[in-house]
């Protein structure tokens, strides 16, 4: 069945996610709705989740501010840096305005947190300490948050002290965002949490807990540690060789991963995990496989690594089987032929065998660099946000692509509804 499918993509006779209608505007959250927006600005990623009880959750605000030819669109415009439009799309879309309930770091590179050596990003005056308003230390001026996780926290020192880790900038960025942490905890008394791998609901709802019994996040790795799948064991891979300490790491190694589930639904979100350590015997081990494995079958995936070729392996694919997968797109290598080709491949089990793609955006050059390739038939070709409204109880499921070039919250493409398709 799958090579059937895989080969009619190739041969161009298939055509998938093609059949998107407009509605108009999106529509409002509901009590009882899981929302899950992917939001767009050409220069990062940025995620934000409203829980069905209205607890929120702000994962990353990048802000990749090079001008190279790679980089997409920003969009709505350069009026304002990423981390401001970030904001205003929360505000505009959050049920309590600008308090974020939680807001996490998956990792320290530039595209999930900022770039503070952005010649265009100021610095603050008279904090102690300042700190440069660029992704997440930019949106928190306009938010407030009430508990913030990244995977330095609380000593910042493993796998290794900050100021050893050559695949971070710790003296401005992973400063910055340490900045920005005191300063919520000083203005509105922001708490901060260890996030540990494998914990079942660490995040978890505050509002109306007891109305939702079947919504559940399990925490699925962090800095190489990685949940086994049984009760809240995990499995440290930094540890296990010597050879994986030196000062050249992989940042996204290390990234927070996590499974959301509201009744028969579920998505996975893991930032940028991609990449191998050596076990004990020094042979390889692929972390975004062991993290498939422990994560198991999801109805959408939000892939690692933007959908770079490092990333979203076969051995990933085939454990998430996601029949939906969310590409967070800023950089013309984040559409890459042999990643698309292998969520077609491999994508969704046999008894789902139409899967959706959806990158926020195509750049320009794939187009003058693949032409009309049948792969690029897999793909929604609509840029904006995209944006996963779940059903109360979890059952079905909509994606909606809402314009990105204005604050309109126009609807540009509607899929779904979707069945819910736990367990497979």
């Amino acid at each position: 069945m799958k090579r059937a499918i895989f080969a009619a993509i190739v041969a161009g006779t298939a055509t998938f996610g093609l059949y998107g209608e407009t509605p108009g505007h999106l529509p409002e959250w509901k009590k009882g709705e899981f929302e899950i927006h992917h939001i767009y600005t050409g220069k990062g990623e940025a995620n934000f989740l409203i829980f069905p009880d209205g607890t929120t959750m702000l994962i990353d605000v990048g802000d990749w501010n090079r001008r190279e030819w790679n980089m997409t669109r920003a969009l709505p415009d350069s009026s304002r840096g990423p981390g401001e439009w970030v904001a205003r799309y929360v505000e505009r879309v959050n049920p309590d305005g600008r308090n974020v309930d939680y807001v996490m770091a998956s990792h320290f590179h530039s595209d999930h947190i900022g770039n503070s050596k952005d010649p265009d990003r100021r610095l603050t005056s008279g904090r102690n300490p300042d700190y440069h308003l660029t992704g997440l230390m930019e949106a928190g001026e306009l938010l407030r948050f009430g508990k913030a996780f990244d995977r330095g926290y609380p000593d910042y020192d493993y796998p290794l002290p900050m100021d050893r880790d050559r695949g971070i900038d710790a003296e401005s960025d992973v400063a910055d965002l340490r900045a920005l942490w005191k300063r919520q905890n000083e203005l509105y008394g922001m708490k901060m949490e260890k996030f540990v791998p494998g914990r079942l609901n660490q995040i978890t709802l505050l509002r109306h807990p007891e109305k939702y019994p079947d919504f559940s996040i399990r925490n699925l790795a962090a800095n190489g540690e990685i949940w086994t799948g049984k009760g809240e064991e995990t499995v440290r891979y930094y540890d296990k060789n010597p050879d994986n300490l030196g000062r050249s790491q992989n940042e996204n190694t290390k990234s927070l991963a996590m499974r959301f589930d509201y009744g028969p639904f579920s998505y996975y979100s893991g930032g940028d995990l991609c990449s191998s350590l050596k076990d004990e015997s020094g042979n390889k081990v692929n972390l975004e496989v062991k993290v498939g494995e422990a994560c198991g079958p999801v109805d959408v995936c939000k892939v690692n690594h933007h959908g770079h070729p490092s990333g979203t392996s076969e051995g990933f694919v085939k454990n998430v089987k996601a029949v939906n997968w969310i590409l967070p797109v800023w950089d013309y290598w984040h559409i890459s032929p042999t990643v698309v080709k292998r969520l077609i491949q491999y994508g969704a089990s046999p008894e789902d065998p139409e899967i959706n793609i959806f990158p926020q955006t195509i750049h320009r050059r794939i187009w003058q660099t693949y032409g009309a390739e049948p792969w690029l038939k897999a793909l929604n070709q609509t840029t904006g946000h995209v944006v996963v409204k779940v059903s109360p109880g979890g059952k079905e499921y909509r994606i909606y692509i809402v314009s990105a070039d204005d604050e309109t919250g126009t609807v540009l493409r509607q899929y779904g509804p979707y069945i819910s398709a736990k367990p497979r």
